[in-house]
């Protein structure tokens, strides 16, 4: 299974996972040190991205895509940062 989370804007990477491994080497400057794949409800379906140390750079619109054997699914959520 391959998950990509992506800023919907820019098409570049902030998490990207594949086959139980977090890879680091495409994602953007801005996410570095700062994701991770809640893996927790990975077997329910639940691909729940969290963010740490927050920014209002980080609003906006993310897309997750999943690709498995031969099926691929893609869905975008809205982030907003306020406070």
């Amino acid at each position: 299974m391959e998950v990509r989370w992506i800023r919907d804007h820019i098409s570049e990477t902030v998490h990207h996972y594949r086959n139980g491994e977090d890879l680091y080497g495409e994602q953007m400057e801005a996410y570095v040190g700062r994701t991770e794949l809640v893996r927790d409800g990975l077997s329910a379906g639940s691909l729940d991205l969290r963010i740490t140390g927050l920014r209002p750079s980080d609003d906006g619109q993310y897309t997750c895509t999943v690709e498995e054997a031969h099926a691929y699914k893609e869905v975008i959520v809205e982030l907003e940062v306020s406070g």
